[in-house]
């Protein structure tokens, strides 16, 4: 009743702020509707129901339609030292016999050869890996599918060679001194330790599962990307090491668990691109020196079902870490994929990162035009079109791709025609012919990994009935994140539904929201909306250190029906800049700090007193 009347007594204003300058209008929802596709007798396809009303089909080969051969033909066996050409001889006759169904017999098999394999021309082929393993001993990228139509892969187990090439050790801290700049590492899972080792990264775990994400820390250090941060290394006993290091680690505390990683980035698992129809089933991944399921240009209607990525449970080498990088990378395809009842856990990055590139503009000159673009598609004969510094869009213009240049951190593109009129230092590019919307991502089991669970930056996607548990960082991030000389990703997304997920014990290490919607522009927040249509509704969240939401750079924005154990005070929303339109009604606020909680934050009073006078927000009056 006293909200109700504070509520009233601060409409008058409300009404004023309102006529000075009216809420925008939310763009309308981004709906993606195919028609049901005609398929062959050696054919089927998905029917995958998304965001907003949307529909898209994925076809599979039929595998009892098909006519089956079996590897073992091409000259693939266990005892075989190397498989890699009776693989690629086995892919060469799928390749001339559409509607092929390849059996690989049960059995462990071993690619030696750096060659990576190339999986081309594919049409409807169904490749059956029940049973089978296979283990990579190299690092680098294993699998390319490319040109292909109509390809499944199902059952095959992957691993990487980790006897003779370790992807992760754990460490505990002695002997540390910040004076010297010295620290030794136990490594107390083995009775033997290399001081030849590749020491590539350093992130604390928990100390009791040995799983990324420390309660209440997250110390971390990615060497390899530092200037000579090792200056040497000695083995003072059989399993400790003494490191020397140039100040980077002078943080780390005596008896503090890290897992220490000698693979960071080091190659992708399988990597699709160019290729349509495309799905992996009932897959599992054990290990990989870098990303795994890595999707880009050209890459359309995929999906990754009932796959488990995590550390082989009957593992005897000590592993901790499954893919070193992200399990699943998605980013400048043509969109329309599903990840549906996967169990993803202990990768070295996020669980799954959906995007497209940007290109941050360094200078301009007439037609030509340097940029960073770490993961931007600069094909000829591409348009782009452009925002500013603001990340507001430069209207009616557009420019081509006539030259490219993409060696080096900066590239180089020259168009068409004279954009320096148009576009200046610090404008953002936007390739138009890569858009990764339209996507489900549903029944999935996603824990204890470094870093997001999600990172959701794309449009028109549906994250519906997962388990997000025990995350380092936040459960879902949606971001425009630009950082020059390292990364540029997400080009703003309109229709996001986040509905019926449970949140557990996530962000571990304490340092954000278990729901991030930010923008990130060199360094400062964009000057207006980034994020249209978001609706997270019908989850429930618990045992979490911070805020559930920060929202910010956000125009329709709807949190409902949610039910929230609140046992601090800080387990609240929070609405930075540029939030409009929004709704936060019919929550179930719980637990201890529920009273303090269920107020959400605003950066402003103009939002404090919009969201509060009702006119902005429709806020719950008492809990249920």
């Amino acid at each position: 009743m006293l909200q109700r009347l504070f509520s009233l007594l601060l409409l008058p204003f409300a009404l004023l702020l309102i006529r000075i300058s009216p809420p925008p209008e939310v763009p309308a929802k981004i709906i993606l509707t195919e028609d049901e596709p005609e398929c062959s007798p050696y054919q089927m396809f998905d029917t995958i129901y998304g965001a907003a009303g949307s529909r898209f089909y994925i076809q599979r080969p039929k595998s009892d339609a098909l006519t089956s051969v079996s590897a073992d033909t091409f000259g693939m066996g266990e005892t075989v030292a190397d498989n890699t050409q009776a693989f690629i001889d086995a892919l060469a006759y799928c390749g001339a016999h559409p509607d092929t169904k390849l059996v690989i017999p049960p059995g462990v098999y071993r690619f030696t050869q750096t060659e990576k394999i190339v999986l081309s021309g594919l049409h409807n082929v169904f490749i059956e890996g029940e049973g089978a393993e296979f283990i990579f001993c190299s690092p680098g990228r294993q699998i390319l599918i490319t040109d292909c139509d109509g390809l499944e892969i199902h059952g095959l187990t992957i691993d990487h060679d980790r006897v003779n090439d370790p992807i992760d050790d754990v460490i505990r801290i002695q002997n540390a001194d910040p004076r010297a700049h010295t620290l030794d590492f136990c490594f107390f899972e083995k009775t033997d330790a290399d001081e030849s080792m590749a020491i590539k990264a350093v992130t604390q775990c928990d100390p009791q599962s040995l799983t990324f994400g420390a309660s209440g820390s997250e110390k971390e250090v990615y060497l390899y990307r530092l200037d000579n941060p090792i200056k040497s290394v000695v083995k003072v006993s059989s399993n400790v090491l003494r490191v020397t290091h140039d100040g980077c680690m002078d943080g780390f505390d005596d008896g503090e668990t890290y897992i220490l990683r000698h693979h960071v980035y080091d190659g992708e698992g399988i990597r699709t691109e160019n290729s349509s129809h495309i799905t992996f089933s009932d897959m599992k991944i054990y290990g990989g020196t870098g990303g795994f399921f890595v999707f880009g240009f050209g890459a359309s209607h995929f999906q990754l079902l009932d796959t488990y990525i995590g550390v082989d449970p009957n593992d005897k080498t000590g592993a901790h870490v499954s893919t070193a990088a992200d399990a699943i990378h998605i980013a400048n395809t043509n969109g329309r994929f599903r990840v549906e009842g996967c169990d993803i856990s202990r990768q070295g990055d996020d669980a799954l990162n959906v995007h497209d590139g940007l290109g941050y503009i360094e200078s301009v000159s007439g037609d030509t035009v340097k940029l960073y673009a770490s993961a931007f598609r600069l094909f000829i004969g591409d348009s782009l079109r452009f925002k500013d510094e603001s990340f507001q869009d430069i209207s009616d213009f557009s420019a081509v791709i006539a030259d490219a240049d993409s060696s080096g951190t900066i590239k180089t593109v020259r168009f068409d025609r004279d954009v320096s009129d148009k576009i200046h230092p610090g404008y953002i590019a936007i390739n138009t012919a890569a858009d990764s919307s339209g996507y489900v991502l549903r029944n999935n089991f996603i824990h204890e990994n470094r870093a997001r669970g999600f990172l959701l930056q794309s449009s028109c996607g549906l994250c519906e009935n997962n388990h997000f548990y025990k995350t380092q960082m936040q459960a879902i991030k949606v971001v425009v994140d630009i950082i020059p000389d390292l990364w540029q990703e997400g080009t703003g997304v309109n229709t996001l539904e986040i509905r019926g997920n449970t949140f557990e014990n996530c962000v571990v290490g304490e340092n954000s929201e278990v729901i991030t919607l930010s923008t990130n522009l060199n360094g400062g927040p964009a000057d207006g909306y980034a994020f249209e249509n978001i609706e997270i509704v019908d989850n429930t969240f618990t045992a979490f250190p911070g805020r559930v939401v920060n929202a910010s750079n956000v125009n329709g924005f709807r949190f409902a029906d949610n039910v929230v154990k609140a046992d601090r005070p800080g387990n609240s929303l929070y609405f930075g800049a540029y939030c409009e339109n929004l709704q936060v009604q019919d929550n179930d606020w719980q637990g201890t700090g529920a009273l303090i909680a269920k107020i959400p934050c605003c950066k402003t009073l103009r939002e404090w007193i919009l969201l509060y006078s009702g006119a902005k927000a429709t806020v719950e009056t008492e809990e249920k």
